[in-house]
């Protein structure tokens, strides 16, 4: 806001006049100090940090990447790549009811009519694949792969989501400083009217400067009321990405806080080695080459070793023996050797090698990429943290016009209008100003984005 008014031209006007007014700007002074007072009471202050963490917390795009982290941290096992034994418990039963009639060359006969028979078995068996051509050793380093492919794919969500907080977070606080700036223009507007009107009602001015006043005064309301829709859409966008009820009311501190200090060599150097993108992208180069292990092992031979223990028995009436009973350790070892597949393990060892030089090319032009956007990006953070110093200028010659103005409509050499031309200059010149600094922070969270810092 700029100056206030002077009032060294209110003597003309007669002390009553003059005692009005300032009591008129008391009061109003005192119904805003209560106000903010209750805000501050009954609204939280929301800083980044904390609502950066509320998304981590409550986000569904991080809590999926977390679930899909867990799973391939639970499928991470020796036992899922077949280092470990397998064992087995077998039983079974069964049985039978017949009727027998047997006749023998002695002449003997024997008739039996519902002879029952029962057989029964239990075992344990014990399979283990001792040597695979490192197929069970390549199949836990790309479990392992995949768990880190994971943990990527979760720091990518984690950093798309602070990224948006913290895009819409500043829009909050530049929409809350463009209200504030609507209200400053308001209050100035408020005093020019109150001016207008004193001299009025002593016959200096006519009312063909009342009603101007009036006019600008409720456009200025107009505005801030626009501009007070705008901020609760923004709040509400955020408590969207905070994922609780759109209508949650809060503030943010009105700071915008620029890092001039990044250096374009270092940013190139944090984002090669710690960009999202190009760290899935080398995980899944390092698959690529697990690949070729894995189709290599077609060439080497395969040792399985068994052991076991079974019990088996049975019983029959209609028998000459009654019952019979055995049980007894089994082992044994088993070898095999591909000598010919038709060449598939050729095939699937060139497939390998192509995928190789895929996931290379892919890794080549990812990291170009990153690069080229990173190098855009500084030049345009570059050319709005100009910007903001030339809007910052602007704020200054406008507030110093702006009170140039003042002085000369309290002693009467201009007219309303001309006031009113400094004051709009002002508030434009400030509006362009958060513009400037909102742009300018975009750019600088993509630079942060790019280089893994965010």
């Amino acid at each position: 806001m700029g100056p206030p008014f002077h009032t060294r031209g209110l003597q003309q006007c007669g002390r009553g006049t003059k005692m009005r007014w300032k009591y008129h700007r008391k009061y109003h002074l005192l119904v805003a100090v209560i106000a903010a007072t209750g805000v501050a009471r009954s609204q939280g202050v929301l800083t980044l940090e904390g609502a950066q963490q509320i998304a981590r917390q409550n986000n569904a795009a991080i809590r999926l990447a977390e679930s899909d982290l867990q799973i391939a941290q639970n499928n991470t096992t020796r036992g899922n790549a077949g280092f470990l034994p397998k064992v087995d418990a077998t039983a079974g039963f069964g049985g039978s009811v017949t009727n027998t009639n047997q006749e023998y060359r002695t002449g003997e006969v024997v008739n039996r009519n519902g002879a029952t028979a029962t057989n029964y078995n239990a075992g344990v068996g014990v399979s283990w694949i001792a040597f695979d051509g490192f197929r069970m050793f390549n199949a836990y380093d790309q479990l392992q792969k995949r768990q880190e492919l994971a943990n990527a794919g979760l720091e990518s969500a984690i950093e798309e989501v602070a990224w948006q907080v913290a895009v819409a977070w500043y829009d909050v606080v530049r929409q809350q400083q463009q209200l504030r700036v609507l209200r400053q223009s308001i209050t100035m507007s408020e005093e020019r009217l109150r001016w207008v009107e004193m001299k009025y009602e002593v016959g200096e001015n006519s009312k063909r400067e009342l009603l101007p006043a009036k006019v600008d005064l409720n456009s200025d309301r107009s505005a801030a009321l626009r501009q007070e829709a705008t901020l609760r859409n923004a709040k509400a966008a955020l408590n969207l990405l905070l994922v609780r009820d759109p209508a949650t009311e809060f503030t943010v501190p009105d700071t915008i806080l620029l890092d001039q200090s990044l250096d374009e060599t270092v940013l190139r150097q944090e984002a090669i080695a710690a960009n999202r993108q190009l760290r899935a992208a080398r995980i899944a180069r390092q698959l690529a080459s697990l690949g070729v292990d894995e189709a290599r092992a077609g060439y080497y031979p395969r040792l399985g070793l068994n052991l076991g223990y079974n019990f088996t028995g049975s019983s029959a009436e209609a028998s000459f023996i009654n019952s019979n009973t055995s049980d007894g350790l089994t082992y044994g070892a088993t070898a095999s050797l591909n000598l010919f597949d038709g060449f598939n393990t050729s095939r699937q060892m060139e497939n390998a090698q192509i995928e190789i030089q895929a996931a290379e090319l892919q890794y080549q032009d990812a990291e170009r990429a990153v690069t080229s956007q990173l190098a855009q990006a500084f030049i345009t953070w570059r050319s709005r943290l100009e910007l903001v110093k030339l809007e910052r200028e602007n704020v200054g010659i406008a507030e110093q016009s702006l009170g140039i103005a003042q002085e000369r409509f309290n002693v009467g050499t201009i007219i309303p209008l001309e006031l009113r031309e400094a004051q709009t200059a002002l508030t434009e010149a400030r509006s362009r100003l958060l513009a400037a600094l909102y742009d300018a922070y975009r750019s600088q969270v993509d630079l942060m984005r790019m280089s893994g810092r965010l």
